[in-house]
C-alpha cells in the first residue's frame, strides 16, 4: 500500500495534455405518468436537469479528481453549449485558451431523457457537428497542440468521432510525442487502423479492437493474435485491452515477442458500467505520467474502473477511494507500483 500511496501522491506532480471531443452531458429527468394521445410514446414531465462535461471531457474530470494537472485542446461551437463546456473546465481550474471556436460547428450535447420511477433513459435527444475539421481550424488545433506540448508527461487523444482527432491531428501529436520524448495514449474509436500509427500506446475495449483488425470478437486465440498483428502493423510500445467483466489485458512489445499480462477485474459491485473507460484511460495516463511501469498503471486503472463501476451514472474515482478499495484483504493486490522515472523527470524540476 505504501508503495501505492507514493504513486497517488506523485499525480500531483504530472501535467497530461488531452486532445480530443469535448461535449455536455445533460439530463432531463421526470415522471411518465401517461401515453401522449398523438403518438404511441410516453409522456416525460420533467422537473429537474442537470450537466456535466463528456466525452473528452470526462477525461479530463477523472484526471483533475486524481489531482493531475491538465491542459485541454478541442474545438467548440460559438454557441450556449460551448459556453457550458468552457464553464464547467473553468470549475476545474482549466482555461479554455487551448479550445478553438469555430462559428459554423455545433459543439456537441447529449439530452438524455430519464424516468425517474425507472431510472432509466426514455429517449436521448443529440445536436452536434461531427464532421472532421479542416482548413483554418484543424491548423489552428495543430498549433494549439504543438505550443502546449512542452512539460507534459503525457499526450492523451481521447476520440468519440466527433471531428477533432483528424489525420493530420494525430500525425502532429506523434510527432511532438517523439520530438519531446512523450508518451502518446490514445483511445480509439474509428475502425481505420492506419490512423493511429505513430502511438505509442492504444487502449481499446473489445469491440474498438474487433473493429481496428477487422475481425469479430472470438476468444482468447483472436484476442492474442489481433493484439499482434496491431501492435505490428502500428509500431507500437504497447496495448491495453478492456475487457468488461473479464478485466483487462496489457501487450507489450519485446525483443523476444508480445509480452502479455492479464489483470483480472477488482469490482466488487457493477451497478452502472457508465464511464469506466474513461475512468480507466485516464488512471492508465496518470500512472505513466507518475513514472509507473505500463503494468503497474494498467494495474491501477483496472482497480480504479471498479470503484467507479460500483457508482451509479458516470462517475470519477479519488486516490483516497482507489487506496481505500485496495485496503479491503479479498482485493488486495497481487502487484507493487514500480516507479520507472525519477520524481525529478516526472516533476520536471
Amino acid at each position: 500500500m505504501k508503495a501505492t500511496e507514493k504513486l497517488l501522491e506523485r499525480f500531483s506532480k504530472c501535467r497530461v495534455l488531452v486532445i480530443g471531443d469535448l461535449m455536455l452531458d445533460e439530463y432531463r429527468r421526470g415522471h411518465v405518468e401517461r401515453i401522449s394521445p398523438e403518438a404511441p410514446v410516453p409522456i416525460l414531465n420533467v422537473v429537474g436537469r442537470d450537466a456535466t462535461l463528456g466525452g473528452a471531457g470526462n477525461v479530463v474530470k477523472n484526471l483533475r479528481s486524481l489531482n493531475v494537472g491538465v491542459m485541454v485542446v478541442g474545438v467548440l461551437g460559438m454557441d450556449e453549449t460551448g459556453d457550458q463546456i468552457l464553464k464547467g473546465l473553468g470549475a476545474l481550474g482549466i482555461n479554455g485558451s487551448g479550445l478553438v471556436r469555430d462559428p459554423q460547428r455545433v459543439s456537441t450535447r447529449k439530452v438524455r431523457y430519464v424516468s425517474m420511477e425507472h431510472g432509466q433513459q426514455v429517449f436521448r435527444a443529440d445536436e452536434e457537428t461531427a464532421e472532421e475539421v479542416n482548413g483554418e481550424v484543424e491548423e489552428n488545433i495543430v498549433r494549439q497542440l504543438r505550443e502546449r506540448v512542452s512539460g507534459v508527461q503525457v499526450i492523451l487523444c481521447s476520440d468519440y468521432l466527433k471531428g477533432v482527432l483528424t489525420a493530420k491531428v494525430l500525425k502532429a501529436a506523434f510527432e511532438a510525442g517523439r520530438e519531446k520524448k512523450v508518451t502518446v495514449i490514445v483511445a480509439p474509436k474509428d475502425g481505420v487502423a492506419r490512423k493511429y500509427h505513430g502511438a505509442s500506446i492504444l487502449i481499446p475495449n473489445l469491440r474498438e479492437l474487433s473493429r481496428l483488425v477487422g475481425t469479430s470478437v472470438d476468444g482468447d486465440v483472436w484476442l492474442a493474435d489481433s493484439a499482434r498483428t496491431l501492435t505490428r502493423n502500428l509500431e507500437l510500445e504497447a496495448l491495453l485491452v478492456t475487457r468488461g467483466s473479464a478485466g483487462m489485458t496489457l501487450f507489450e512489445a519485446e525483443e523476444s515477442g508480445l509480452r502479455r499480462v492479464d489483470i483480472p477485474t477488482m469490482a466488487r459491485n457493477v451497478y452502472d458500467v457508465t464511464g469506466a473507460g474513461d475512468t480507466a484511460l485516464s488512471t492508465f495516463a496518470a500512472g505513466i505520467a507518475a513514472g509507473a511501469s505500463r503494468e503497474s498503471a494498467a494495474h491501477l486503472a483496472n482497480v480504479a474502473a471498479g470503484v467507479v463501476v460500483g457508482k451509479h451514472g458516470t462517475a470519477i474515482v479519488t486516490p483516497e477511494e482507489i487506496l481505500g478499495h485496495l485496503g479491503e484483504s479479498e482485493f488486495a493486490p497481487q502487484w507493487t507500483p514500480d516507479l520507472t522515472k525519477s520524481m525529478r523527470s516526472v516533476s520536471g524540476e
